[in-house]
């Protein structure tokens, strides 16, 4: 497989699961947001709990959606993981060329809080997420 395609459908790959984690973040359940993404996405666990109440899955049904979940979770990891590292360094000189944009439209003083803010982030970055590597788990400083 050339280098282009590759490329291309890792690109399509990042645009899917951002795609589907925005459809997901729009759908209402029981009057409420589908779940609170400052936390990170639902867990395995939380998704077969919607499901098979949703469905109203017998204990043999649960334990099936529980596999595939948990094979669904790790392609979708394991994909991720091939999409940082193939574009990785684009997306490091994307989000330099971003900053360096940002950097420019504001005083000094604004700049220094906005990099202040941005290490606050990164440091909490851990906690946050549930699992898997984010935009902010890339080395851009090599």
């Amino acid at each position: 497989m050339n280098l282009s395609l590759t490329k291309f459908i890792a690109t399509l790959a990042v645009v899917s699961l951002l795609a589907s984690g925005s459809a997901l973040a729009q759908n209402k359940q029981s009057g409420r947001e589908y779940a609170d993404w400052k936390k990170g996405p639902p867990s395995v666990e939380e998704k077969l709990a919607r499901i098979s109440a949703a469905l109203e899955l017998d204990e043999e049904q649960s334990r099936e959606m529980l596999v595939v979940l948990q094979q669904q979770q790790a392609d979708r990891v394991a994909l991720h993981e091939q999409t940082m590292e193939l574009m990785g360094p684009e997306i490091c000189a994307q989000k330099a060329a971003h900053e360096d944009a940002v950097l420019a439209i504001l005083t000094t003083e604004q700049a220094e809080l906005f990099i202040q803010m941005k290490e606050e982030r990164k440091s909490r970055g851990d906690r946050k997420r549930r699992g898997g590597k984010g935009l902010d788990d890339l080395d851009c400083e090599n």
